[in-house]
């Protein structure tokens, strides 16, 4: 008895417009905050309609942008996994601003 094995069981699926359920979820969450912005009344209706399309316009770009085949939200993913790996963020206590600004003032003439 043979057998035939599916190819493609580690696809994703595709629901709708060629987007994979995350993807799907980015464009309509796009979609709802911009139209939450564009509803609100916080500044005049050309800024409100400005920043309402940007935010739907960063919803299309990660639903469905691509560069070198590879997905825009698994590049931002690893662009900060390079910045966390390659950059020490180190807490002072808030007292190396404080010395400096004595030093600089030390410093100056009078």
């Amino acid at each position: 008895m043979s057998a035939r094995i599916p190819l493609d069981v580690d696809l994703e699926d595709k629901l709708m417009y060629g987007l994979t359920p995350t993807r799907l979820a980015y464009l309509v969450i796009a979609l709802v905050a911009g139209l939450a912005l564009w509803s609100s009344s916080w500044a005049l209706a050309p800024v409100r309609g400005g920043v309402a399309t940007s935010l739907i316009g960063v919803g299309v770009v990660a639903a469905w942008g691509r560069f070198r085949r590879r997905a825009v939200d698994e590049w931002a993913v690893d662009g900060v996994l390079f910045l966390l790996a390659t950059h020490r963020l180190r807490w002072t206590g808030g007292r190396s601003w404080r010395r400096r600004l004595r030093r600089q003032q030390q410093l100056e003439p009078e």
